[in-house]
């Protein structure tokens, strides 16, 4: 009697931890219907090569004193491959992130990403929404969603305030006053002008 009331404890621990694992491997509703993102090392290239030539205008607007219009379009490609490279441990937040990939679409920045919390991993979708403040461009979080197991808000708050750090447009390096700044088929594309 006591064998069959463990087993049937033991089976009902064993049906809740696949419970949760199922719906914690969910995709959030922000991913619904998004192509898959392909990183690549050549595109992690054609990225970095687009901050260093805005870099070149920097150089040349500085030597001869005269202002450089630029502009540069980074793909979900370019940008997820990127991310790729820099995915991990988040800061000192105890949150590890990994198969972050990055959409363009509606205007927005969506993310999504594994991220490890307290041992559970979690898909995680990010909405952002890039803005112009002063010529330097900012992004700001809208939502963070996650799969169909629910996260308690202080995890969110602290997912959110990762997600900041990750997505900071001054770990980019651009050097450049943005004075325009879309989104459109899966493009970010930015215009500006690099000053003395």
């Amino acid at each position: 009697m006591i064998l069959k009331i463990l087993g049937g404890l033991f089976l009902l621990v064993v049906l809740a931890a696949g419970g949760v694992f199922v719906l914690a491997k969910q995709q959030p509703n922000v991913a619904a219907g998004l192509k898959a993102v392909t990183a690549s090392t050549q595109a992690a290239q054609s990225f970095d090569a687009k901050v260093d030539a805005l870099k070149v205008a920097q150089d040349v607007a500085t030597k001869t004193g005269k202002s450089q219009s630029v502009e540069v379009t980074f793909t979900e490609e370019e940008l997820t491959s990127k991310a790729s490279q820099i995915t991990g441990p988040i800061g000192d937040t105890g949150l590890a992130a990994t198969d972050t990939q990055v959409h363009l679409a509606g205007g927005n920045v969506v993310a999504t990403s594994t991220v490890t919390v307290q041992g559970i991993s979690v898909n995680v979708g990010v909405v952002a929404k890039p803005t112009l403040v002063n010529g330097r461009m900012q992004i700001v979080v809208t939502d963070v969603q996650t799969g169909a197991l629910p996260l308690p808000d202080a995890v969110k708050q602290q997912i959110n305030a990762a997600v900041g750090q990750a997505i900071d447009p001054a770990k980019l390096g651009l050097p450049l006053d943005i004075s325009n700044l879309t989104i459109v088929d899966g493009k970010l594309v930015l215009k500006g002008t690099a000053k003395p």
